[in-house]
């Protein structure tokens, strides 16, 4: 199972927003007492927009990506909770494939055969991608393409 590393719970992460948010409207609450009137507002929208990015944060790191090499078949199941999609690849013919682009951007790694592909762990840095290819590699039991694009 492949999934993005996620440092923080739920339970901790809404912790820290409650945090926040309650030092934040305590400080607009005083400047509103002050006669500054827009730091209220202006702050909640703030706030607000923080909660969404911590949602948005915390939906995004529980993706999970299943590869499972049978003696026949490699299949990917990726989605959060169960699978959402799964893809199949006859073993004999699939390709481990770490497609590099040669500038900054970072690498792909690829599952194709017969013309389909899929690409997994897009949330790993590069030295996980490049592990994951080296044990998808030996797993599959081809020789590892590489590809500069």
């Amino acid at each position: 199972m492949v999934m993005p590393n996620r440092s923080m719970s739920w339970r901790g992460l809404v912790g820290v927003y409650a945090g926040i948010t309650a030092v934040g409207l305590l400080i607009a609450i005083l400047f509103f007492f002050r006669g500054l009137t827009l730091v209220l507002p202006f702050s909640g929208l703030e706030l607000l927009f923080l909660g969404a990015v911590f949602y948005i944060t915390a939906w995004n790191s529980d993706w999970k990506e299943v590869i499972t090499v049978g003696e026949e078949v490699v299949s990917v199941e990726t989605g959060r909770r169960g699978p959402v999609s799964h893809y199949e690849f006859q073993r004999r013919w699939a390709r481990v494939i770490l497609s590099r682009s040669g500038s900054w951007y970072p690498s792909r790694l690829l599952i194709r055969s017969h013309g389909r592909q899929i690409e997994v762990g897009r949330f790993l840095n590069e030295q996980e991608r490049q592990g994951l290819a080296e044990i998808l590699t030996a797993a599959v039991g081809c020789k590892a393409a590489q590809e500069l694009i």
